[in-house]
């Protein structure tokens, strides 16, 4: 496989679209069964794609859709980056994880906050705090899943922030008698505000 050029470890002709691109990666790395150096060697490939493609661009020679994202490390580095990697770290954490773009962190952000605001609204706090939550919780399905297509990553990453941010809030407040009520602030308040930081992380960060 290493003979091949990156083209035809994807199993792409030359002058293939991004979106082809991008779906031979996922079907090439899904027909590997979980082989971490095969997948390694496909994203190398996959980067080494984009690479060229952006040189072409700042040549001026195509456009590139707004929605592509650049590997930072050029190719030649990237096998030794990734070696490193998984010696020392769980082999699912990067297939789990990223680092948003600007836009996709700014549009998480703004509507987490928009949520949290509403919280603080008295009229909220007695009737509509539930249906918050619940918005909230269905944006993090809609963020998530929009990236790749994993509903049961966004399902399963929800559901965690939700109920660990229901759990923790708790003993915060009962147990450990955080005293919240001192700054006019209702425990449940106070649970809506760590669901929604919950929300956001694992909106913003989970692939």
């Amino acid at each position: 496989m290493s003979q091949q050029s990156p083209y035809e470890q994807l199993g792409v002709a030359e002058d293939a679209t991004f979106e082809e691109i991008q779906a031979a990666k996922q079907r090439v790395i899904a027909q590997l069964s979980g082989d971490r150096q095969l997948q390694d060697n496909v994203e190398a490939a996959y980067d080494a794609i984009l690479m060229e493609r952006l040189k072409l661009r700042q040549q001026g020679k195509i456009k590139v859709p707004d929605g592509i994202r650049f590997p930072e490390k050029l190719p030649t580095v990237l096998p030794k980056f990734t070696a490193l990697s998984v010696a020392n770290s769980p082999s699912w954490l990067g297939d789990t994880f990223e680092r948003p773009s600007q836009s996709g962190i700014l549009t998480t952000s703004g509507v987490y906050a928009v949520l949290s605001g509403a919280t603080f609204i008295p009229s909220v706090v007695d009737t509509g705090l539930p249906t918050l939550i619940a918005l909230g919780t269905g944006f993090s399905l809609y963020f998530i899943n929009h990236k790749q297509r994993r509903f049961k990553r966004a399902l399963l990453g929800s559901l965690i922030a939700l109920v660990l941010g229901t759990v923790v809030a708790g003993l915060l407040v009962n147990y450990a008698h955080l005293p919240v009520d001192r700054i006019g602030m209702h425990g449940e308040v106070f649970a809506g505000l760590l669901i929604f930081l919950l929300l956001w992380i694992v909106s913003s960060f989970t692939k």
